[in-house]
């Protein structure tokens, strides 16, 4: 997958979304909702052999109460537990939540999933569409 910090942008400013949710697949055995991205220096280069912008991010926060989301769904029976993460990760990941966490003035969430043999699409599913619901809620107080 290529991401570009001008496709982010321009999907923000065309479409005006209420917010934005990027899925990631990772190598655990339950769902984790990034609440930042971490301060760092990005020096993995990108398909286009480039470091992308000047390679140095500060530490930006999602706009939403993500602990909040947490807690509000560990009230429920969710068929994949979910749990707060502090680190995006050092590549994609980041770099695209990053994006869009400035594009959109940080109406951004990136949920990392377990990989289909560790967790069947559909519990996956079902618990995604819940924090969506979720962020719905806590994107219109």
């Amino acid at each position: 997958a290529v991401v570009s910090t001008q496709s982010t942008g321009s999907y923000w400013k065309t479409k005006s979304p209420l917010f934005c949710v990027h899925l990631g697949v990772y190598t655990e055995k339950f769902i984790s909702i990034e609440s930042q991205c971490n301060e760092t220096v990005y020096a993995l280069l990108d398909v286009d052999e480039k470091i992308p912008d000047d390679g140095t991010w500060p530490l930006i926060k999602s706009a939403f109460p993500i602990q909040d989301i947490v807690d509000a769904l560990g009230q429920k029976p969710l068929p994949v537990p979910v749990q707060l993460s502090k680190d995006a990760g050092k590549y994609l990941c980041q770099y695209s939540f990053h994006n869009s966490l400035c594009n959109g003035q940080g109406k951004s969430v990136f949920i990392h999933v377990p990989r289909l043999e560790d967790s069947p699409s559909e519990h996956t599913a079902a618990v995604v569409i819940s924090i969506i619901k979720e962020l719905v809620k806590f994107s219109s107080i």
